[in-house]
């Protein structure tokens, strides 16, 4: 039979199993502790006291541990990462530089049709400022002709209203002339058929005389403007004038030919005129 050792025996035994071995080593504790208290601390022994020791000290260096050298990691073989990584920064670079390209030429034809619809606006503004030009000389020219129509009339209508006075005039003054010429024969007629001849009176004899009337033919004033050299001849010719006056047959003349003809009136008599 094996024997077992007395702690060994103690520590297999059943009160050990479990919680025996704490309750076992608290009640060792506590027989531990009666066992100091009541031993005499004061009274058997004398306080002693050691002198302190001098104590050189020195720096030690502590040998630190040599490091580990770093694992080696494992080579991983990432060629073939980076080479689809390098042709996918190929191909985006690729891809930037066409889109570039692609920008460029949209540019550049934008920039192209812009010139040409300038150069078309340009076109079409000096097209249209050509036929403005066009039409303002044509509007011009036919302002101008118009003008010189409206002045070519007027002229026609003022020579024509020119010509219409001047004959007016004319067979107003032809009818003024006439009538003067009538009534100034009429008044010769009337004053010779009231002279009485002096015996001292002689062919060529000339005097001149002013008749001042009223439009009534009432005589006014009679004048003697240039004598005859004959002083009888002169008086015979004042007396047949006053013998003849009034002259009512003035009244009918217009007043416009009377004012200018009959208000004063000079006559040349000679005794040849006088005699009928």
């Amino acid at each position: 039979m094996k024997k077992i050792p007395l702690v060994g025996a103690l520590f297999s035994h059943k009160l050990f199993q479990g919680y025996g071995f704490a309750v076992v080593v608290s009640v060792l504790l506590h027989v531990l502790l009666l066992a100091l208290l009541s031993r005499d601390w004061s009274s058997d022994e004398a306080l002693r006291i050691v002198p302190p020791r001098s104590i050189k000290a020195s720096v030690v260096e502590i040998a630190q541990p040599k490091a580990r050298p770093p694992e080696p990691k494992p080579v991983v073989d990432n060629s073939a990462q980076k080479a689809r990584e390098l042709a996918a920064q190929k191909r985006r670079e690729e891809a930037r530089r066409q889109a570039e390209i692609k920008r460029q030429k949209e540019l550049a034809l934008k920039k192209e049709q812009a010139a040409k619809e300038q150069a078309a606006a340009q076109e079409r503004a000096q097209e249209r400022k050509k036929k403005e030009e066009a039409a303002r000389k044509e509007r011009e020219r036919q302002q101008r002709l118009a003008e010189e129509s409206r002045k070519k009339k007027q002229q026609e209508a003022l020579l024509r209203q020119q010509e219409q006075a001047q004959a007016a005039a004319a067979e107003q003054a032809e009818k003024e002339a006439a009538e003067v010429a009538y009534y100034s024969e009429l008044l010769n007629n009337l004053i010779a058929q009231n002279w009485n001849r002096p015996p001292s009176a002689r062919n060529n004899m000339v005097a001149l005389v002013q008749l001042s009337l009223s439009p009534f033919g009432d005589l006014l004033e009679v004048r003697l403007l240039e004598g005859s050299g004959n002083d009888a001849y002169d008086r015979s010719v004042i007396q047949a004038i006053q013998r003849a006056a009034p002259f009512p047959e003035l009244k009918k003349l217009e007043r416009r030919v009377f004012d200018n003809n009959f208000r004063r009136v000079n006559f040349r008599f000679r005794p040849e005129d006088l005699v009928r």
